[in-house]
């Protein structure tokens, strides 16, 4: 996202706002793009030659007429516009993309590009990011991909908060479950006793977690002791990032992509008894080997 001199004010009222077509009346891709962003897309926010902020992505597109704050303008084709709602996170260190532009240069789409070759912003607003160029962005700004979950995360939290459908009692154990505690925490010991890798039992140093994800499950599955194992906190992170899984046998699977080093340095070696899952634990366990696990 282009924001020039308003990113300031856009943070502050924590959205993106475009017009939606140019002096001419016509519009364009860079504008249609605001009509086709979703819940959790993330933005990174582009001002004077900088990349300082990544936005997600919180809510559906409206129309909106361009913001006082953004200040007076006679061109009246700037006055219709759409607004995107979005949660701002300023980045520790804003990025200077010119300089890394040898990086960034050969990962740029052909066609309707963010930046210019110098790094520079091209006069447009909100452009489609690929992939790859995403990923080294995401590395050069040095945040992570867990620190974006956590972001998203904090927008589902948000929402279950005001959602007036929900009892405050619900709420708090469907909170708690994102970490893997409270009531879901229970639910899932209930059912597993020791970690399926390593065989530790103690529950003082075992993981409650999801296997299905908290953020793309529906509220009873954050809740539901089927959709979790208790897993050592290193195992924890390899199943949470998709490089182990397990078979409906219970059979672990090494992803293909796990570093050897880790392996090995780990310990990554199932030492616990292989016990079959249950039929519904098993269906959390497909999304897991489909969608998550590393191939």
């Amino acid at each position: 996202m282009n924001q020039k001199q308003t990113f300031d004010k856009a943070v502050k009222a924590g959205y993106l706002w475009s017009p939606k077509t140019n002096v001419k009346g016509n519009s364009n891709p860079a504008y249609e793009n605001m009509t086709q962003v979703r819940p959790d897309d993330v933005v990174f926010a582009f001002a004077s030659t900088l990349i300082k902020a990544i936005a997600i992505v919180n809510g559906a597109h409206y129309s909106m007429d361009r913001p006082e704050e953004f200040g007076k303008t006679d061109e009246e084709w700037r006055k219709d516009g759409w607004a995107v709602p979005v949660d701002y996170h300023l980045v520790d260190a804003p990025l200077k993309v010119s300089d890394y532009m040898g990086q960034i240069g050969p990962l740029l789409p052909a066609k309707y590009a963010p930046l210019k070759a110098d790094g520079k912003g091209n006069q447009a607003y909100l452009f489609p990011v690929p992939e790859e160029m995403a990923a080294k962005l995401l590395e050069l700004l040095e945040v992570d991909l867990d620190d974006i979950g956590e972001w998203q995360d904090e927008g589902r939290v948000q929402d279950i908060a005001s959602d007036k459908s929900i009892d405050d009692t619900e709420k708090g154990q469907l909170i708690k479950a994102r970490k893997g505690q409270g009531i879901y925490r229970k639910n899932v010991s209930d059912i597993e006793k020791i970690c399926r890798v390593t065989g530790t039992s103690n529950a003082n140093f075992l993981v409650a977690s999801h296997i299905k994800p908290w953020s793309k499950s529906e509220n009873t599955e954050r809740l539901d002791g089927h959709n979790g194992l208790m897993l050592a906190p290193h195992i924890d992170r390899l199943f949470d990032r998709g490089y182990i899984s397990f078979e409906d046998d219970g059979g672990l699977i090494l992803s293909s992509q796990l570093p050897d080093a880790v392996r090995v340095e780990w310990d990554v070696v199932q030492k616990a008894p292989r016990i079959p899952f249950s039929a519904a634990q098993a269906r959390y366990l497909d999304y897991h080997r489909e969608v998550l696990l590393k191939k």
